[in-house]
């Protein structure tokens, strides 16, 4: 094992524990992995949907436990997400790397941006 895997078990992890929290480490995740790593956008995106699918799965089981949510609901939202990854893999293959890593980068900047107007304004109120 190379000192460079051992740095992607390593984010891997943090961004794992981070996404299990609800900080969205995913995003993290992908950025490393495109930026750090050499790894193609969809590649990169596509370990972190399979990371992000393990590392929620404990949260989402405690989660039911302890709330209790609507299964009707659960179901339309899981079969939409389900429908919308196979169509989003689907375009991604027909996508150049480069528009891909442009779309992501703008999406994750526009999250982050919404959600420091949303946290500056609570902190207001």
């Amino acid at each position: 094992m190379t000192v460079h895997s051992l740095w992607a078990y390593v984010i891997c992890f943090i961004t794992s524990v981070s996404s299990g929290m609800g900080a969205g480490g995913g995003g993290l995740l992908t950025l490393y992995l495109s930026m750090f790593s050499g790894v193609s956008q969809t590649a990169a995106q596509g370990i972190n949907l399979l990371d992000f699918t393990f590392a929620l799965t404990p949260p989402a089981v405690v989660n039911f436990v302890r709330f209790k949510p609507d299964i009707r609901l659960i179901s339309f939202l899981t079969f939409c997400g389900t429908v919308g990854c196979v169509l989003g893999t689907l375009l991604s293959s027909h996508t150049p790397d480069l528009l891909l890593r442009k779309c992501c980068g703008v999406f994750l900047a526009a999250v982050g941006a919404l959600t420091l107007v949303k946290e500056a304004k609570e902190v207001k109120s």
